[in-house]
């Protein structure tokens, strides 16, 4: 068996600044969907590799910013060890979400 993977070409001409914002925000929404995570969905940490000790207290967070085409990353709001309230990038792969 073979798999092959193709890129496919499409080219779009883009005329007008309300074009461009609704190309941008289409893009958004197709990304939005495809995501694993939310915007402020609550997520424990599953493995802590790469995360420093201090970081992340509790193996909690909350989703504040994540990509899931171009990074394998997703930048979590959470508290370190002196109490302060901070952001700090996750692997994807190590979260899982919180049902309320």
């Amino acid at each position: 068996m073979l798999t092959l993977r193709q890129t496919k070409v499409e080219e779009t001409t883009l005329g007008t600044p309300e074009a461009i914002a609704d190309h941008v925000h289409a893009e958004f929404e197709r990304r939005q969907a495809a995501a694993p995570f939310k915007n402020g969905d609550r997520v424990r940490i599953t493995n802590r590799a790469g995360i420093p000790p201090e970081f992340m207290v509790g193996d909690v967070g909350t989703v504040m910013l994540w990509d899931p085409e171009f990074s394998p990353l997703t930048t979590l709001m959470g508290v370190n060890d002196q109490g302060m309230t901070i952001q700090f990038p996750v692997q994807t792969a190590n979260l899982e979400r919180i049902e309320n």
